[in-house]
């Protein structure tokens, strides 16, 4: 986690980015984002929110605004999200007994509403209604074998570049294990997948045409 007073890195990443393009931002925090909606004579072309705060953001955010989250924008960069969104498709298959492999690639001291080891799991436990068993691979602990898992759930690999985040990749698919990313499956166990892709077109064909399939 961020020590206090300090914002974490995809939301430093991406408003150096913004300031480098020149764009125009408005950094608050959700409890201020009505007041500012309704303040802005011009909306905005697009919303940023962090991933623990997707259901209020939305439902504050008029539909007609693009809407994302900071581990999506990483997801993007850094990672591959037809990759991604493939491997939400074994969210719905799982079983009792299930092994999950949370992959995060930072070794941070967790706190207690972490949201590799203590959020997720318990979306995913309530999504699902099964007894899943989840495992951590912290830093660049990570199995060379991962055909034992059903999932892979990746961190948005803020502190490593992306060759670290595409070897990961690589090896789950070599080894046909699902992938997918914190970001992504944040939003799809809380029902807002669909808006928070909506902003990446090829993306957004790319889960219709799994969702038509399924």
């Amino acid at each position: 986690e961020a020590p206090q007073g300090r914002i974490i890195q995809p939301q430093s990443l991406a408003l150096r980015e913004l300031l480098d393009h020149g764009v125009v931002t408005l950094v608050l925090q959700d409890k201020e984002l009505l007041f500012a909606l309704q303040s802005f004579k011009i909306p905005p072309q697009l919303v940023v929110t962090d991933s623990q705060a997707f259901q209020h953001v939305s439902a504050t955010v008029p539909t007609e605004i693009p809407l994302t989250s900071f581990s999506i924008l990483m997801a993007r960069q850094r990672g591959d999200l037809t990759i991604y969104l493939q491997g939400l498709g074994a969210i719905p298959t799982l079983q009792d007994g299930d092994r999950i492999l949370i992959a995060e690639l930072c070794s941070h001291r967790p706190i207690g509403e972490d949201i590799g080891r203590i959020k997720i799991p318990q979306w995913l436990t309530k999504n699902t209604g099964k007894s899943l068993q989840f495992e951590i691979a912290s830093g660049k602990d990570f199995p060379n074998d991962l055909t034992a898992f059903k999932l892979i759930i990746q961190c948005g690999g803020c502190m490593v570049n992306r060759a670290m985040i595409q070897s990961r990749l690589k090896q789950a698919r070599e080894q046909n294990v699902p992938i997918t990313n914190y970001g992504l499956a944040i939003a799809h166990l809380q029902g807002i997948l669909p808006r928070a892709i909506l902003p990446f077109p090829d993306a957004y064909r790319v889960w219709e045409s799994l969702r038509a399939k399924s």
